[in-house]
């Protein structure tokens, strides 16, 4: 390295020939002597497309193969396992197919680096002639001059086979870790050499997206010697009231559920003593992304959503609900920093047994104790005999009709109460949480006799149902219908009997919606079916399927680190392209995976046309709670964001007026005097489409009571927006028990959702367009 410090202080001495004598040098490298060869199952050569950026938008995942894998799904190296001469052969090609790409893409051609290289180097603002030169230094000892002095990840590789972008995303990685090793910044105080800039910035982004071990960003947590209890079992076990029996006795915790009204309910009965073992009350405080509601101030107590937990604040006991959704692709990363950052003595985890391995592994990783206690179903679960032969008027009393279509939600409550008379409840997820809450009430009260719900009904209600009846066991997924997944089927099945409820010699006393608390006294039971006799055997199947293994924890980067690399990189690069860099290059240990995306890539495209922002902003906004599959929803997003940017203060009763949400309210006001007064009941179509015009104004309030606990000074009218959104939710219950549809075939339901995607495309597409000037009466077009 005295060869390069005395090249790098001559000021004759150009970037190119420190580029060569850099070159030149002899550095040490994780040398492998042999590469472990993860052969695959009859691999392909196959050619190889070489794209013009490193970093597409949207990269879709593909299943990967496996490739020499025991019984217990493990890589096992040539040494244990001797590989066959097909599985040789195969490595072979998985050798070649590297070395084509090296070959194509990073060695210099002519003298000059290839398209790719040059896109790189344009998107990372990188001198082209050092990062040529460097890039064909890591060809040559990645493999094609014949030995390996970079450390190549053979079983990512061999995964990422047939998977294009994923395999060159992989190469690009280890070439980031292998150029990180080149210039680490000096740290002599005398030296007045500057380090090159290429060298620099691949050095920094190396040691940014390095997410290996996660649980260094919290050495606080670390500090502690934490115990966590995992609470594990089928729905209906009564695990979550074991964990909240710990909470009730600690001086200091607190609950995180993954839903507002799961963290509603603990909050309630916390503080009305149905939680505590002495039945007094205990002062806890609610906190979720859109409310607060302070008991005390020195309360010890607290129930929050799981995006909400107080990472920085130690407790006594700490309980997470629904741990198994660490792996879900939108919201895992609340519940795996949860996990690794929080600082409790005792945290207790309630979920499913297939996240047992990967928690324990975790928890290995951490330093942390593990206990588990695994629970069996309070009352039994059986699949009835057969269906109901598609014969409605055997609905009973206690049951929940299952299905997967708005209109049919509609369709079988109307139909379901002309043929047997009983008064049924919906709840689907389009409705607002606390409407769903309030018809779970007045369901588990005996004011309704029977559910109409969605597969909304698999989580966050704990409703006194006798027999689930599934409609259909196949959704319509936006190209084609397709079954449920086996997971999914019997997690709705589960909800049936809760324990105590429908026992054969129980009475009708109520049951508190909420956690699966399970702490009635008598025994029930449970029964399974659908309506047509060719679901029954899937449903038969998916009971008896063994439990999914959850294996990898979903992880985002954290926002400090977004933000140091848009410090780093130039600053022209739009959002949507700094968060897919950051996706391509981060590396995660074994126990981790990084999302798809951090946000919607139409959202961020709109939120770069909106001036003046700065970038903190642009990922305030970015990571609000909207669907990006509703469009309605991310142009009242963007719309908020173009006034925040303006500088305009929202009053809630301007917005109103201005979007026609008071003129709906007005109209409905008018249609039920009407019905009251002259009997008359207004036209099913405008019904239909004033219950969905009711459901998007909802989800923008909601949105606003978001933003303004982030930006509370530009978004101020909280109070009124808290009325306004209850006076919605109080205006749909009445719209509810008007609605009246026609039932939809699946090949009706089929044709509708294509229409229904070829709408949302255009909404996109407008949206795209100018959805920077969104917020008023665009948002009423859309709808």
């Amino acid at each position: 390295m005295n060869q390069l410090s005395r090249a790098s202080k001559s000021c004759s001495c150009s970037c190119f020939t420190v580029t060569k004598r850099l070159f030149s040098l002899s550095i040490p490298f994780e040398r492998q002597s042999r590469p472990r060869a993860p052969a695959a199952q009859s691999l392909a050569t196959q050619s190889l497309d070489i794209p013009v950026s490193f970093f597409p938008d949207a990269a879709p995942r593909q299943k990967s193969k496996q490739f020499f894998f025991n019984q217990k799904g493990k890589y096992q190296p040539p040494s244990a396992q001797q590989p066959t001469q097909k599985a040789r052969a195969s490595f072979e090609q998985l050798q070649k197919k590297l070395w084509r790409h090296l070959k194509s893409t990073w060695l210099l051609s002519h003298g000059a680096p290839s398209l790719p290289i040059q896109e790189l180097a344009k998107d990372l603002n990188l001198d082209l002639e050092t990062l040529g030169h460097l890039c064909h230094t890591f060809a040559k000892q990645g493999g094609l001059s014949g030995g390996y002095d970079v450390y190549w990840d053979w079983d990512a590789l061999a995964t990422a086979y047939d998977d294009h972008v994923k395999f060159r995303q992989i190469v690009l990685v280890t070439f980031i870790k292998w150029a990180g090793k080149y210039s680490p910044p000096s740290s002599n105080p005398y030296s007045f050499s500057r380090p090159d800039r290429t060298l620099s910035t691949l050095y920094h982004l190396s040691r940014l997206t390095d997410h290996r071990y996660p649980g260094q960003l919290y050495p606080d947590a670390r500090e502690q010697k934490r115990k966590l209890i995992l609470h594990v079992g089928p729905t209906n076990s009564g695990k979550t009231y074991r964990a909240l029996m710990a909470l009730s006795q600690a001086r200091t915790g607190v609950y995180a559920g993954p839903l507002r009204l799961l963290a509603h309910e603990v909050f309630s009965r916390f503080n009305s003593g149905s939680l505590s073992p002495d039945g007094k009350p205990r002062a806890c405080n609610l906190i979720t992304g859109e409310e607060k509601k302070i008991v005390d101030p020195l309360a010890g107590l607290s129930s929050c959503t799981v995006e909400m937990f107080p990472i920085g604040k130690k407790f006594d006991v700490g309980v997470i609900d629904e741990i198994q959704m660490l792996g879900d692709e939108q919201r895992g990363t609340a519940w795996t920093n949860a996990l690794i950052a929080s600082q409790c003595d005792e945290l207790h985890l309630c979920g499913e047994e297939s996240i047992v391995s990967l928690v324990t592994s975790i928890a290995k990783e951490l330093g942390d104790e593990v206990i588990v206690h695994r629970y069996e179903r309070l009352s039994p679960l059986k699949v009835s005999q057969k269906s109901l032969g598609s014969d409605l008027s055997k609905i009973s009393r206690g049951d929940c009709l299952v299905t997967f279509s708005r209109n049919n939600i509609f369709a079988f409550k109307r139909l379901v109460e002309d043929k047997t008379g009983l008064r049924v409840a919906v709840a689907y997820g389009g409705l607002p949480p606390e409407v769903r809450e309030e018809q779970a009430r007045a369901f588990n009260a005996g004011e309704y006799d029977v559910l109409v719900a969605s597969d909304a009904v698999g989580m966050g209600l704990n409703l006194k149902i006798r027999r689930i009846v599934f409609e259909t066991l196949t959704k319509f997924d936006g190209k084609a219908e397709v079954s449920l997944s086996m997971p999914q089927i019997k997690q709705i099945a589960g909800r049936a009997g809760r324990y105590g409820v429908h026992s054969e010699t129980s009475s009708s006393s109520n049951a508190a919606s909420g956690p699966d608390v399970g702490d009635s006294s008598r025994e029930g039971f449970g029964e399974a079916t659908t309506l047509d006799e060719a679901d029954m055997d899937l449903l038969r199947r998916a009971i008896k399927h063994p439990v999914i293994q959850v294996n990898k924890a979903i992880l985002e980067p954290p926002q400090e680190t977004l933000r140091d690399i848009y410090h780093l990189l130039p600053s022209t690069l739009p959002l949507s392209k700094l968060t897919a860099i950051t996706l391509a290059l981060v590396r995660t240990s074994e126990n981790y995976l990084s999302p798809r995306s951090l946000a919607p890539p139409e959202l961020t495209d709109a939120l770069e046309k909106i001036q003046p922002l700065t970038f903190q902003e642009k990922l305030t906004f970015a990571h609000a709670p909207v669907n990006n599959r509703d469009p309605i929803a991310v142009g009242a997003l963007v719309g908020f964001a173009d006034r925040f940017a303006r500088g305009d203060n929202i009053v809630i009763e301007e917005w109103s007026e201005e979007i026609g949400l008071e003129d709906l309210l007005r109209d409905l006001k008018d249609a039920d005097d009407a019905l009251v007064k002259f009997g008359s009941k207004p036209r099913p179509m405008t019904t239909q489409h004033q219950l969905a015009k009711l459901e998007i104004f909802h989800r923008c309030l909601t949105l606003y009571l978001w933003l303004s606990y982030r930006l509370p000074l530009a978004f101020t009218d909280y109070d009124n927006a808290v009325k306004k959104r209850k006076e919605v939710e109080k205006v749909i219950e009445k719209v509810l028990s008007s609605m009246r549809f026609e039932r939809l075939t699946r090949e009706e339901r089929r044709k509708k959702g294509l229409l229904a995607k070829e709408q949302f495309e255009k909404d996109i597409a407008l949206l795209g367009e100018g959805g920077a000037k969104m917020g008023g009466a665009e948002i009423v077009a859309l709808a």
